[in-house]
């Protein structure tokens, strides 16, 4: 018998949590034929897989990559690490329908991109109108991994408010509510996994009139939300929310929810839980809610975690989490480096910016001078030093020598600091923990500020190097299996059957070949920098709908040509 693709000799694991074993894999007609052991097939191509681990290509549940798909669908970024499916349309952003300059200045700010190169990418090529016509769409790229869509609830509250009533709070009408709710419907017969919801103040407009704005999701009531949840619990589908770190009360009212006390529970996926330096409590929270939701009133709450350091660099006070103050936000707000100046020579605004740093109440990061290094400057006996110490040689606050560097360097001084996850033992814990999800890449998002395409990697090689993480079966299932059931997706299974997503991966170079985030440039990004992680030769082989898109990190000769992943669209059943 003669096949398209055998994978000889490997650790073969599927994706189920099941004790793994020495196995080929057959491959034909995009789909695994048969998983046996010193198979007599011949295969048109073979790999030898010896000392390899073949496992179900990993999921990443939490991306943004709406824009990005559109000109770059091969996703190298994430691919390259062996994600053969991933998720956008997260954090309330979305494609899916509205107009394009809309759409441009809905993720200007949260890419970190230039709002001239999002228009490059997406001017002219916006031609949808509703959520199936976007889905139909998607069908047509060429795409590198599998790609699945959440709907965006700031594009939905555009859609039945206008952009000005959707940027303000409102109450809606019995005829809004209606519409909201068959738009909701709309979305979910097409095929959406379900809706992102956004309460953070991270994510901001970009844009003349409304510049600085809160995603219009944020300014909904919980009615609103209530109303979304109802749909979703009907579709069985999953609501993806994103709380307000300085409105922590909402957390539990968020969260109350998906109970399933006397109606269907509601599949809810909420960020975050992670190990913040500047609370260690709320990880710890997060963990005991979910458990209160989930076993006391038959919910079905998750909470997305990261499996690295959350690291951050940022350019000046050109960084996300700075949108929480107003002060920096409005720096954030200035299009140029001379209306910037504006502000560093106003008095108020430098008393207003030292107010907010010193008050704690509500902060999500840590405003820890000694922990925020600088790394670049054009005054070079900064670099390496922390403004603490940098403050300690001129003999002021912590806080003024902040300002004050600043001021003079404006988004040339870039500073490092780690935020969250900065401690192993208890990452590998929580990490353990039933109701956390192993996602929050956000590749795609602040670009020159974080990297976390190969967290997924970083889980493994933990798992690998420790005795006390879990055993690498559970740790593939959690990457894979897990989450393609939770979200409805027809993935992260290696099985006679199913449809062939693949990872070949090297054990021994993940010990040792993973690297952090690091500067690139990049051609499609106007030669901008964008931060991205590397994985060496650790990935062999990726292999998408049973085709072979990446081989010893080299791509396909024809991708982004032709088309190896698929849209994926959710599995769940609506109730009757």
């Amino acid at each position: 018998m003669e096949v398209d693709l055998i994978i000889r000799n490997g650790r073969v694991f599927d994706g189920s949590g099941a004790p793994s074993r020495n196995a080929d894999v057959l491959i034909e007609q995009g789909k695994v034929l048969k998983i046996e052991a010193q198979s007599s097939a011949r295969g048109r191509r073979e790999i030898d897989a010896a000392g390899q681990w073949v496992m179900p290509g990993a999921i990443d549940i939490h991306t943004h990559y709406d824009a990005e798909v559109e000109v770059a669908p091969g996703l190298l970024e994430s691919l390259q690490h062996g994600v053969t499916s991933l998720i956008f349309g997260n954090c309330s952003l979305s494609l899916a329908i509205g107009d394009a300059e809309d759409m441009i200045d809905l993720f200007a700010r949260v890419e970190n991109l230039p709002r001239e190169t999002l228009a490059k990418w997406l001017g002219g090529r916006v031609n949808w109108r509703t959520p199936g016509q976007y889905y139909e769409h998607l069908e047509t790229l060429p795409l590198g991994p599998n790609i699945a869509s959440l709907m965006g609830h700031s594009n939905l509250r555009m859609a039945v408010l206008g952009k000005e009533r959707s940027l303000k709070p409102t109450v809606l009408s019995w005829g809004e509510k209606n519409a909201l709710r068959s738009l909701t419907h709309e979305a979910m017969e097409a095929g959406f996994l379900g809706v992102s919801i956004d309460m953070l103040q991270w994510h901001r407009w970009k844009g003349f009139k409304y510049n600085g704005a809160s995603a219009p999701s944020h300014y909904a009531r919980m009615s609103e939300f209530r109303l979304i949840a109802d749909v979703l619990r009907q579709h069985d589908r999953v609501l993806q929310a994103t709380p307000d770190a300085g409105r922590r009360y909402l957390v539990p009212l968020l969260a109350l929810l998906s109970h399933g006390l006397g109606r269907k529970s509601l599949r809810m996926s909420m960020l975050t839980s992670l190990d913040f330096t500047n609370n260690r409590q709320l990880g710890p929270m997060t963990r005991r809610l979910a458990s209160v939701i989930n076993d006391g009133l038959n919910g079905n709450l998750r909470f997305q975690s990261l499996s690295v350091p959350f690291e951050l660099w940022s350019d000046g006070c050109n960084t996300p989490v700075f949108e929480e103050m107003q002060a920096s936000a409005c720096l954030m707000n200035a299009d140029t480096a001379a209306q910037r100046q504006l502000l560093y020579r106003d008095s108020d605004w430098r008393k207003q910016l030292r107010g907010e740093w010193l008050s704690r109440f509500g902060a999500s990061f840590h405003k820890d001078l000694a922990q925020m290094q600088v790394v670049g400057c054009p005054d070079t006996t900064l670099v390496g030093r922390s403004f603490a110490e940098i403050a300690r040689s001129r003999g002021q606050a912590a806080v003024d020598t902040f300002i004050e560097l600043i001021s003079e360097f404006d988004e040339s001084i870039r500073w490092h600091s780690v935020i969250a996850n900065d401690r192993p033992a208890e990452m590998r814990s929580y990490l353990q923990h039933p109701y956390i999800q192993l996602g929050f890449s956000d590749a795609g998002a602040h670009n020159r500020n974080l990297a976390f395409q190969n967290s997924h990697l970083h889980f493994l090689r933990d798992c690998l190097l420790n005795s006390d993480a879990l055993p690498i079966e559970k740790a593939v299932w959690r990457i894979t299996g897990e989450l393609a059931d939770w979200f409805g997706l027809d993935a992260g299974y290696l099985r006679e059957g199913r449809v062939a997503d693949v990872l070949v991966l090297d054990p021994e170079a993940l010990k040792t070949d993973l690297t952090g985030p690091q500067e690139t440039t990049d051609p499609r990004f106007d030669n901008a920098m964008r931060m991205v992680t590397r994985s060496g030769k650790a990935v062999q082989q990726v292999i998408v709908g049973g085709q072979i898109v990446l081989d010893q990190g080299q791509p396909h000769a024809e991708f982004e040509e032709r088309r190896f992943g698929r849209l994926l669209r959710s599995t769940h059943k609506q109730h009757r």
